[in-house]
């Protein structure tokens, strides 16, 4: 990978590793992600109120006067820099990888997976494969395109296949094509509500597929990658699909346990996972939403959640790992640029 394509990979990797110190240091997982997050809009608000309050509204006193002004930008800016990053290694440097060697595409992988799924038989197979005596209900599929929920989408890679209905969300999106959620916050019901740019409900038993692709090891605990999990299976429909790809560069070996507690633990849920595949840069699975949602027990559920942890979990970062590459830097250009996304007065 080019110098820039690296760079681009230390601020991601530098976002998920401030959030593991962060729940290194308090404990406390719910408050490290509201405090990461409470996502965009929610951040416009509080500095709109903020700014209607203040009698001088000149942005470099703001940013000297005022600890909560640069405390709520800074987060805006993180955020939308995070996006950037993704967006531009996705697209300039993962995609001439997609051109020049397809096999390492986890866009290829999951579309071809599809296609055999939906498309070519691969779901009649398994349910011959079943040894159920269960009919099962027959997919639907509304004008002949699959349903699909990206979450964590970015850029919405999969908008570009026309068997496919995408709803593409994010964070912190960096198209508009995708939309703004907190996946893990996210309220569910019988309909999917959409104000805007943002989606504020998803509807159960809607979806034929999720993808989680780059997403479950955003989370800096293995029960927020649980809890986005059982989520997935209220949200599918019965013999739905859930793709999950997570990044890993070493031998299929290497983390093979890791990959083996995930799938015990998703095979509590009601996921059976039919399809598993190392590629060159990720582990790619395909799982089947093969029951109706389980009862677990309390404890049940958190030795379950346990088993959906990721190595980085086991590290113990110190204050002073990676300070200097840890600390918040912006641009001239990316200041202004974030600043231009501030809410204005007659909003």
């Amino acid at each position: 990978m080019s110098n820039d394509g690296k760079n681009l990979a230390d601020i991601v990797k530098n976002v998920h590793r401030r959030l593991r110190q962060e729940l290194y240091k308090t404990g406390d997982m719910e408050s490290v992600w509201i405090n990461h997050c409470r996502n965009v809009p929610c951040l416009k608000v509080q500095l709109r109120l903020y700014v209607k309050n203040k009698i001088c509204v000149n942005f470099q006193v703001l940013r000297a006067k005022s600890y909560l002004f640069w405390l709520i930008f800074s987060k805006i800016i993180l955020l939308k820099k995070y996006a950037s990053s993704m967006h531009k290694l996705a697209t300039e440097h993962w995609e001439q990888l997609r051109v020049s060697n397809p096999a390492t595409s986890r866009i290829n992988w999951t579309w071809s997976f599809l296609q055999y799924y939906f498309f070519s038989g691969g779901l009649q197979q398994h349910r011959q494969k079943s040894n159920s005596d269960t009919e099962w209900p027959k997919l639907i599929l509304n004008e002949s395109k699959v349903t699909v929920l990206d979450v964590g989408s970015c850029y919405n890679p999969f908008g570009e296949y026309e068997e496919l209905d995408v709803l593409s969300i994010d964070l912190c999106p960096a198209l508009e094509s995708v939309y703004q959620c907190d996946f893990l916050n996210i309220p569910l019901g019988k309909t999917t509500v959409i104000d805007g740019q943002s989606v504020l409900s998803l509807a159960t038993n809607q979806f034929h597929c999720i993808v989680f692709s780059f997403l479950l090891e955003y989370f800096p605990s293995p029960s927020q990658r649980w809890t986005c999990c059982e989520k997935a299976h209220l949200l599918l429909l019965r013999e739905g699909i859930l793709i999950i790809i997570t990044p890993d560069s070493k031998a299929a070996h290497s983390n093979s346990k890791v990959m083996r507690s995930w799938r015990e633990a998703l095979s509590a849920i009601g996921f059976k996972r039919i399809k598993y595949e190392k590629l060159q840069h990720a582990h790619c699975m395909a799982f089947r939403k093969s029951s109706v949602e389980s009862v677990l027990k309390a404890e049940d559920r958190e030795l379950l959640a346990s088993k959906m942890y990721i190595p980085q979990d086991f590290y113990n970062p110190s204050d002073s790992e990676n300070e200097e590459k840890d600390e918040i830097k912006f641009t001239e250009a990316e200041l202004a640029e974030g600043f231009t996304n501030l809410p204005l007065f007659d909003e």
